[in-house]
């Protein structure tokens, strides 16, 4: 009689192992990311008003596979609520929600109090979320730039006691830190890594995050020419390089061609456009685009048809060949397809998702 129920028994068990699921890995992490965007749900007075979760369903019927929420601002309750319900949307339309926090206070005056501020803020958002939304992501510091750039032992020491409170309260939770320089990709290397920590931190990084800016009278892109691309290519590779020395997967964590929002793209845009996305593809690096207002009006709840063509060369480039004259697909923004798109992308676009008006929204 107890055969049988052995039998049984070790059926159960293993088909119980074979529906377990293995455990989240970084790797893994930054491969479902794709290609997202930066948004201001939870961060501006606007943005708070006019969020709706049928904007989740829109960016994932376009093609996005995570959004950046940056915030700003102290965890009170109301805070706190607004954030889940952005989460929640995000899980239940198939979007990755990064929640970036902006820490300005403790940017522009990194003292030890400040410090405290920054850690005490994400155990507040750790305890809140604590074992929900598997996919939720941390962001620690939004951009760290200012007196941090002075200050790389202040940086490393808030990362440190914040990633440590946050693993204490939900050790699996996905957790992204940023070098100074307003994540310059050169300065990866100043990040002090918790040992083995490859399954659950990444790098957050930014390059031209509004757009190639004249900087000390240098313009870094005009026409595109060998040494503009060059030089991207080698901050691109910089952080490549970066990733095969320590283990670690980064992501950027907001890009974009400069301000064009209510204008029509302009050919140097697109161009530039195309060759970034080209190239952080090619490295397979996830990114997300800054920022959703240029192309997606949140109080009509509508993309912005103008700057369609600028969003494509950003999402599904048609990438230079080898054997191709440069730019030869710069400005036919029209012959794209889903053949083009990347891979965690393509995947998992929904098709014949109804539009907002369908809905009954506005």
């Amino acid at each position: 009689m107890l055969k049988p129920l052995m039998v049984a028994a070790l059926v159960f068990s293993s088909g119980w192992a074979f529906a377990v699921e293995p455990p989240l890995t970084a790797a893994h992490y930054a491969q479902q990311l794709g290609v997202g965007i930066d948004v201001d749900w939870a961060r501006t007075e606007r943005g708070i008003r006019e969020f709706d979760p049928l904007v989740v369903r829109d960016f994932r019927a376009k093609g996005f596979t995570h959004v950046r929420i940056r915030v700003a601002g102290e965890p009170t309750e109301a805070r706190l609520i607004h954030l889940r319900k952005l989460v929640e949307a995000c899980d239940q339309y198939g979007v990755i929600p990064v929640i970036a926090y902006q820490a300005d206070e403790y940017k522009n005056d990194p003292k030890p109090d400040n410090e405290k501020e920054v850690v005490n803020w994400w155990i507040a958002v750790a305890h809140y979320f604590d074992k929900s939304s598997p996919l939720l992501g941390f962001d620690l510091i939004y951009e760290p730039a200012d007196k941090l750039n002075h200050n790389p032992a202040s940086l490393n020491r808030v990362y440190e006691k914040t990633i440590k409170a946050i693993h204490g309260i939900d050790a699996e939770r996905m957790i992204f830190i940023a070098p100074r320089l307003r994540a310059a990709p050169e300065d990866l290397s100043s990040l002090k890594l918790p040992v083995r920590s490859q399954n659950t931190v990444l790098a957050e990084w930014h390059i031209f995050p509004w757009g190639p800016l004249k900087n000390n009278g240098k313009y870094p892109w005009t026409s595109g020419t060998a040494a503009e691309k060059a030089s991207i290519r080698s901050r691109i590779g910089a952080a490549v390089r970066w990733q095969q020395k320590t283990g670690h997967v980064s992501w950027v964590g907001g890009w974009g061609v400069g301000e064009s929002i209510h204008l029509t793209p302009t050919a140097s845009q697109i161009a530039f456009a195309s060759f970034m996305a080209c190239e952080l593809q090619k490295a397979k690096i996830p990114y997300a685009i800054n920022a959703d207002f240029q192309f997606y009006d949140g109080e009509e709840g509508a993309w912005r048809p103008a700057m369609e063509p600028l969003l494509q060369a950003m999402m599904t480039p048609i990438c230079e060949k080898p054997d191709e004259k440069p730019g030869k697909h710069a400005l036919k923004p029209s012959a794209r397809d889903a053949a083009h798109a990347t891979p965690a992308a393509a995947s998992t676009v929904k098709s014949a998702v109804p539009s907002r008006s369908s809905a009954g929204q506005d």
